[in-house]
Parts: structure tokens; sequence; C-alpha cells
């Protein structure tokens, strides 16, 4: 493992190269998910590093955190991470891929960065953990939908914090999904140099009460 810092907030990490590196996507999430002061419980679904629940967890101590990851070697980071920052009583791990092996889940917010990269030609030169990490189906939103669809059939009443990129999502899409009844808001942009990134919030708690 390397150690990384991050100054900015106040974090170190040991990462491995199989282990998906904290980049632009991770901070732009990071920086604009807002804690309710009631707030109990947080899931995030493939932490990768673990460096957004432990930021969050070291600013809201008070707060349960829950922390998936399909990847064996991410998880074991993110508990040596966790230890590393001093916060290991704070966050529980689980191996998994998204939420499938959690029954009756409740939780005030859902965060996700998802892989949203469309299937195509450079994926043949992905490794197979690349293509896990990185690529979101044929079109790129399909892991997404599937976890939208899952948090509805199942009356997840949350606040889900995800990304959708220019690659995968159009801005038509995305309004398609506010028109369907979703609670759908665009909280930012950020513009890279290939792709536009959307961060948006999806509330399942007032739609799911009144299924």
């Amino acid at each position: 493992m390397v150690k990384y810092n991050f100054p900015k907030y106040e974090v170190e990490l040991e990462l491995d190269d199989d282990v998906y590196f904290p980049a632009e996507d991770t901070f732009f999430l990071l920086d604009l998910v807002d804690i309710p002061n009631d707030t109990k419980k947080i899931v995030e679904i493939g932490s990768g590093s673990g460096i957004i629940s432990i930021v969050l967890a070291k600013n809201n101590p008070e707060i349960q955190f829950l922390i998936s990851d399909i990847s064996f070697s991410a998880t074991k980071a993110i508990k040596q991470n966790l230890r590393l920052n001093n916060i290991g009583n704070l966050v529980d791990i689980v191996c998994m891929d998204k939420l499938e092996a959690i029954h009756n889940l409740k939780s005030d917010i859902i965060i996700w960065n998802p892989p949203y990269l469309p299937d195509g030609e450079e994926e043949d030169t992905m490794s197979p953990l690349n293509k896990l990490m990185l690529v979101g189906g044929k079109k790129g939103y399909e892991e997404t939908f599937t976890m939208l669809d899952s948090l509805q059939k199942n009356k997840i009443s949350t606040i889900f914090y995800t990304i959708f990129s220019s690659l995968s999502w159009s801005d038509e899409d995305i309004q398609d999904l506010k028109k369907e009844g979703m609670n759908l808001e665009i909280k930012n942009q950020l513009s890279l140099f290939f792709e536009k990134l959307y961060l948006v919030k999806i509330d399942f708690c007032e739609r799911n009460e009144k299924l």
C-alpha cells in the first residue's frame, strides 16, 4: 500500500493499485452532500478508498455509517483507512454488490458514485476490475437505473445522492425521470474535458410514503 495525504480534508489514505483512487467525481460528490442535523444513519455504496464516508464520519461522529463495496481489496483498504484516521468505531463495512446483502434497509441518506461510463471500444483494454469500477453498462446508465428501480420497488425512504455523466445521460433523460414522478434535483454540474457530471439528489421519502 502507498500512503496519500489529502490536506483539504485532513485525511490520510493507504491504497493499492486495485482500489479506485479519489478523483474529480469523488470530491465533487463529497463537497456537496448536505447532512441535515437529524441524520442518524448514512450508507455509502461502492466506497472504493472510503474517503467520502471517512471525511463525513470525522465531521459527524454522532452518525452511524455503513460502507459497501464489491471489491474485497477495497474493503480491506477501507478498514485500514478507518484505523489510520482513528474512526474505526464509527463505520461498518460490508463486502457486497451494492445493497444486495441487506434486508429491511433503513438509512437517512444513501451515497453512490456509480460506474457510469458506457461500454465502448476502450473497454477491451480495461482489466476486469476497472470494468467493474467504471463501466455502468452498454449505455452507461444501466447500473444506476437498476439501483433507482430497486429503491422504488423496495420502498426505501431515503435521500439518495449520486452522479450522472453526460456520456450516458442527457438533460432530457434526467428530466424524463422527473416526469415519471421522481423527486429529483440537480444540485450542481462539473464540466470536465470530455464530459459533464451532474450531482443529483433524489428524495425517495415522500414518494415511497405515499405508495
